[in-house]
C-alpha cells in the first residue's frame, strides 16, 4: 500500500529558522525526534547545542546574533534584550563585547542565568523595540543596565557622554530612572549622572588632586613593606621622601587595611571615593596638611616596591 512521507532535509533547515536558531519544540513539530536531535549536536556533529532545548543548525562557533537569538528562543517570548546587545542593535558605539547576553524578564519567571547568559527579573519590564529583528529595550534602559554592569569608571564614562549626546538623553531622567530601578551596581553611574546633572559635580582624578594640593608627586599603586621585608600594606599614592600614604576607598570608615602601615610610623591619608566629586579643594587641603606633617617626624623604616 503507498505511503505519503515526507523527506526533511536536515542540512538545509538553517535557512528556515532566524539566525538557523530552533527550538528542540519547533525541531519536533516537523517530524525530527529529539534523540536525532541531539545525536547531531554530538562533538563532531553538525549541529550545535547553546541553550537547554536551543540548538544552532550548523557546526561552527555561534555568531552574537545567534547567540542573542538562542538566548531569546530559550527564555520565552516575554524576554527583552537588554546591555551592551541592546546599544549595540540601537547603534551605539560600544567598547565592550562578548560576555553574557543580558535578558529581562518578568519578576515572576524562574529562570536561570549560565555561563553566556545573564537573565535579570524585573518588576519593570519596559515596552519593547524592535531593532534588527530582534526585540530589545529602549536606548536609555539599555544603557543604564549596561552601566550597571560594568567596572571599568573611564569607559563607563565614555559610553554614557557619548549615548546621552547621540540620542539626546536628559541625564535628569536616566537619574530618575536608575533610582526607581535595581540599587545593584547603580552607585557610580549615579555619580556620573550627577556630572550631567550638575555642572559643578565634577569627579576629580587623584592625580588632579596631587596637582591641586602643590605636594610633590608620588609613586602610584605602591606595595609597602617593612624592614624584613614583610608587606604591611599598599597606596594609591605614595611619597617615598617622607614615608607618607594616600589610600582612596569606598568608605573611609570601613575596613583595617592600613592598621599595619600606621603602626610602622606611616602616615596614611583615606579619603572616601565620592570624597572626590566636587570635594577636590578639601581633599587636597588634606594632603597638605598630612606631607607637612610627615616632613616634621623621622621618615619610618619601610620600603615601597
Amino acid at each position: 500500500m503507498p505511503t505519503s512521507r515526507t523527506v526533511i532535509d536536515l542540512d538545509g533547515l538553517a535557512t528556515v529558522f532566524p539566525h538557523g536558531v530552533a527550538r528542540i519544540s519547533a525541531l519536533v513539530a516537523l517530524g525530527i525526534s529529539s534523540p536525532s536531535a541531539y545525536r547531531r549536536c554530538q562533538p563532531g556533529g553538525p549541529w550545535r547545542s547553546l541553550f537547554p532545548g536551543v540548538l544552532l543548525l550548523g557546526p561552527e562557533p555561534p555568531t552574537r546574533a545567534q547567540l542573542v537569538q538562542g538566548a531569546l528562543c530559550f527564555a520565552g517570548p516575554e524576554a527583552v534584550v537588554s546591555g551592551h546587545d541592546a546599544l549595540r542593535l540601537h547603534g551605539a558605539r560600544i567598547t565592550e563585547v562578548g560576555g553574557q547576553v543580558h535578558l529581562l524578564v518578568p519578576h515572576g519567571r524562574q529562570l536561570r542565568s549560565c555561563r553566556t547568559l545573564f537573565v535579570e527579573r524585573t518588576r519593570r519590564m519596559p515596552r519593547p523595540v524592535l531593532r534588527k529583528g530582534f526585540l530589545t529595550t529602549p536606548v536609555d534602559r539599555a544603557l543604564l543596565d549596561t552601566l550597571r554592569r560594568m567596572r571599568h569608571p573611564m569607559t563607563m564614562r565614555a559610553l554614557l557622554r557619548e549615548t546621552v549626546y547621540r540620542y539626546q538623553l536628559d541625564p535628569a531622567e536616566l537619574l530618575c530612572e536608575l533610582s526607581l530601578g535595581s540599587a545593584r551596581g547603580s552607585a557610580y553611574p549615579k555619580r556620573l549622572l550627577a556630572e550631567l546633572t550638575d555642572p559643578r559635580a565634577v569627579e576629580f582624578s587623584p592625580r588632579r588632586v596631587v596637582q591641586l594640593s602643590g605636594v610633590p608627586k608620588p609613586m602610584w599603586n605602591v606595595r609597602v613593606r617593612a624592614a624584613d621585608g614583610d608587606v604591611i600594606g599598599w597606596a594609591d599614592a605614595w611619597w617615598d621622601e617622607v614615608g607618607m600614604a594616600w589610600r582612596v576607598v569606598e568608605n573611609r570608615l570601613a575596613g583595617t587595611a592600613s592598621v599595619e602601615l600606621t603602626r610602622t610610623g606611616v602616615i596614611v591619608v583615606r579619603t572616601a571615593r565620592n570624597h572626590l566629586l566636587g570635594d577636590a579643594a578639601d581633599v587636597a587641603g588634606e594632603l597638605r596638611r598630612a606631607y607637612a606633617r610627615a616632613l616634621r617626624r623621622p621618615r619610618p623604616q619601610v620600603v615601597a616596591a
